[in-house]
Formats: structure tokens, C-alpha cells, sequence
């Protein structure tokens, strides 16, 4: 996948938005760098929240900034920081596949029936987002930085014209996330350490019922998770819609569940008891104190 960003439409930059680039240019290297990045974007196409988050290869991401201040927004972007990144839209069809850097809308990346899922509404229903994009800027062959513009429920998603404008934002705000960058560093974030921590927790989806299902039903759950109708899932696997309903069936009856809402909170609810020292299956702690009913079935 390639950025959106075409560069042939001319920027109708306005003199509120000059002015606020100008305190965005004044501010980098300080503390109120991302606040007037995300006003400087806002003067051009209005969002109301915005946040910052950095992947180091595929490490889970680490969120340096986020202009809000809400525990449950603090909340989601803990589960995304810790699992729920490994079914995000962003992670799966960007930032794991080495997608050139851009600016990227939601619907452009996400399944077909992505905002019907329980992702959707868990994730940016709890931060009360209705729309998002995404300025995706590879640092370097290792770090990715990305930034999110979000829109408020209360309001309207981004038309084809104000898209067409943060495409064509992009490489403004890339060089001025570049520059700030080089003169404040990320951090502890790239130390060995602490990506090791978080590397860990890569493994979780790929060991998520492994003591129950087959491998060709633990890829129909992911893609369920991710947000993949039987007719996308089966085009992803390669299989037909009518084998790709029997794997669900199958998954469903094996974990005692009857929806993909009951699967996405069984996987965040077992994501809980991964031990990333260990190589085992996290819906067994989790059953063992949980869900008695499943245990039986490995016994």
C-alpha cells in the first residue's frame, strides 16, 4: 500500500493556518510542539482530539501524546498500547507491511464491515470518535511515528475535500515532526529494554486459542477481530465464503460463544493473563478462573 498523499491538488492555505504553522514552527524542540501541530492542522481541517503514538518495527506502539484528558481515553489507549494494536486496522494494513509514509483515512485502510464491528465500537465508541486519519512518517527503517486527527461523534466525518487536504498537508507536517524529533530524541522508548517489554506481547495473537482451534480457525477469529465480513476474510484466506462460515461456526462452538462480540472480549479479556515469558495459550489462565465450562473441553 502506498501513502495517500497525490500531490497534485494546490493547498489553499488560509492566514489563520500560516499563522498557527509559524507557532508550530517557534514551538519545535519545546513541550508545546504537538499541541500547535494539532491546532496548525485543526486551522486548516477542524478535528477536535489528536494524539501521538510511535512503533519501533513492530513493536506495540508507545503514545507520547494525546490531547485529551480522559481516564476512558486513557483507558483504550492502554489496551491498543498493550494488545489491541495487533488487531488495529493501522497496524495490520500500514505499519506491519511497510507502508510508505502518508496520510491515511480509516476507511481507506479498515475491512468492509470494520465500523459494524465490536472493534469499532469499543475502541473509538469509548473515545467518542466518529471519523479519523492517520499522517503515518517513517523516521527511519526502524521507527514510525504517526499522528491521529479525530473527530468528535457530535460531528460530521472528514468530506472528500478536507481529505483531499490533509493528503496534501502531509509532507508539512512530516518535516515538522522530523525536525522535532531530532533536537528532543523519543526517549527511553527505543531502548532494549524497554522494547523488549513490549515485543513480547506480539506473540499473544498468534498464541490466542491455539488449545482449542486449528490454525485455519485462529486466522478466521483474527480477521474477525479485525473487523473482516466471510466474504473479505475468505478473499484474505483464499478460501470460499461457505468455508469460511463453517471455520467460524466451528471457532464459535469451540469457545462456547454465539458472536464476534463475545470473541473480541474473550480475546481482550485473556489478553489480560498472557505471560509474554511463557509460550502458552492465555485463554487457559483466564478459563481456569473464568470460564469453567471451557476448561473441561482440555482436560
Amino acid at each position: 500500500m502506498t501513502g495517500t498523499c497525490k500531490g497534485t491538488a494546490i493547498l489553499d492555505v488560509t492566514a489563520n493556518t500560516t499563522d498557527k504553522l509559524a507557532a508550530c514552527i517557534s514551538a519545535i524542540g519545546s513541550d508545546a510542539f504537538w499541541l500547535a501541530l494539532r491546532e496548525a492542522v485543526a486551522s486548516q481541517v477542524p478535528h477536535q482530539m489528536s494524539a501521538a503514538f510511535v512503533y519501533a518495527d513492530q513493536d506495540p506502539p508507545v503514545r507520547i501524546y494525546n490531547s485529551e484528558d480522559s481516564l476512558a481515553r486513557d483507558e483504550v489507549h492502554r489496551i491498543l498500547a498493550t494488545i489491541g494494536y495487533l488487531i488495529s486496522p493501522y497496524y495490520n494494513g500500514l505499519i506491519r507491511t511497510g507502508a510508505d509514509g502518508g496520510f491515511y483515512h480509516i476507511d481507506a485502510v479498515a475491512p468492509d464491515e470494520f465500523r459494524h464491528s465490536e472493534y469499532f465500537e469499543a475502541y473509538y465508541g469509548r473515545k467518542e470518535v466518529e471519523d479519523e486519519g492517520m499522517f503515518l512518517c517513517r523516521l527511519d527503517e526502524h521507527v514510525t511515528l504517526v499522528f491521529m486527527v479525530e473527530r468528535h461523534r457530535d460531528t460530521d466525518r472528514y468530506s472528500p475535500k478536507e481529505l483531499d487536504n490533509l493528503n496534501e498537508l502531509f509532507p508539512i507536517v512530516r518535516s515538522l515532526i522530523e525536525r522535532h524529533v531530532r533536537l528532543t530524541g523519543l526517549g527511553d522508548i527505543m531502548s532494549p529494554e524497554s522494547r523488549a517489554i513490549r515485543s513480547a506481547f506480539r506473540v499473544m495473537s498468534d498464541r490466542f486459542g491455539a488449545e482449542f482451534l486449528s490454525a485455519r480457525e485462529r486466522d478466521v477469529a483474527m480477521l474477525i477481530l479485525r473487523g473482516h465480513s466471510s466474504k473479505s476474510a475468505a478473499r484474505v484466506l483464499e478460501i470460499s465464503p461457505e468455508t469460511e462460515r463453517v471455520h467460524r461456526r466451528r471457532l464459535y462452538t469451540k469457545l462456547s460463544i454465539g458472536s464476534h462480540s463475545e470473541l473480541f472480549w474473550l480475546f481482550l479479556q485473556a489478553s489480560e493473563h498472557f505471560d509474554p515469558t511463557t509460550d502458552s495459550d492465555p485463554l487457559i489462565t483466564f478459563l481456569q478462573e473464568r470460564r469453567p465450562e471451557l476448561q473441561t473441553k482440555i482436560d
